[in-house]
């Protein structure tokens, strides 16, 4: 039985790795991708090298992955608690990577989200697609995702507000409610969509720009990169928690 449970534990081990790896190709090299490979790789030395390992380091390695799961499953669960009121004035749409001109899965996934919560209980709302444009982009995430939701979902090209100046989540809301102050000239109701590790943070965020009567919605992450994505952001989270940034 012993047996069985480490090559369980090594296997994992060895495709979390592998999944780290995997994404250095598919997608733009970020922290959460290092982040991945390493956790991966201290699975597999806990499980083959487990009797040569000092007390004091299996401890610290054992408690380190024990930790880092609990908090990625609390972002997690957290996120996926939407609290919608379906009828808000304003969806904004966080951006995430592009890859030249092309959003990433997750940003698809979140410009899905917004589409069909537009579409189903929302069709008076405007959509702030908020993103400005990073390393190995060649256009704003703006710009990217408001095409994606006209050529892909048929949004009416008047319903989208571009905000392509942010380069961070509170960015993202300081821009996005000095758009919406001016739209409306008072009293409005909003709601965010992320990626549902994301949302604690954008809550966090929105609530420091100063945006009041706001909800949330999450996208679901795709499987292969809900490892790197939710162990990015447990540092993200920190950091903001340590530096209010």
């Amino acid at each position: 039985m012993k047996n069985i449970i480490k090559f369980i534990i090594a296997t994992l081990g060895g495709i979390i790795t592998l999944n780290g790896i995997a994404l250095f190709f598919v997608s733009n090299i970020n922290f959460g991708n290092f982040l991945t490979v390493i956790l991966g790789f201290v699975i597999l030395v806990i499980v083959l090298a487990f009797r040569k390992l000092s007390k004091w380091l299996k401890i610290l390695l054992i408690t380190g992955i024990c930790i880092a799961v609990a908090f990625s499953s609390f972002l997690i669960i957290y996120g996926k608690n939407d609290t919608p009121t379906h009828d808000e004035d304003a969806i904004i749409v966080l951006g995430a990577a592009i890859h030249g001109k092309t959003p990433s899965l997750a940003l698809k996934k979140r410009l899905d989200k917004a589409a069909k919560y537009l579409k189903q209980t929302a069709p008076n709302a405007v959509i702030i697609v908020s993103g400005g444009k990073g390393n190995g982009e060649d256009i704003t995430e703006a710009e990217a995702m408001q095409k994606y939701l006209v050529d892909n979902h048929g949004i009416p090209t008047e319903r989208i507000i571009k905000e392509e100046k942010a380069t961070s989540t509170y960015e993202n809301f300081v821009f996005s409610k000095q758009i919406l102050d001016n739209y409306f000239k008072g009293d409005y109701t909003s709601c965010f969509i992320t990626s549902e590790y994301h949302v604690l943070r954008a809550s966090l965020c929105a609530k420091k720009a100063g945006i009041t009567n706001i909800s949330h919605q999450h996208s679901n992450t795709n499987l292969s990169y809900l490892v790197s994505g939710s162990l990015r952001e447990c540092f993200a989270v920190m950091k903001y928690i340590v530096f209010k940034s």
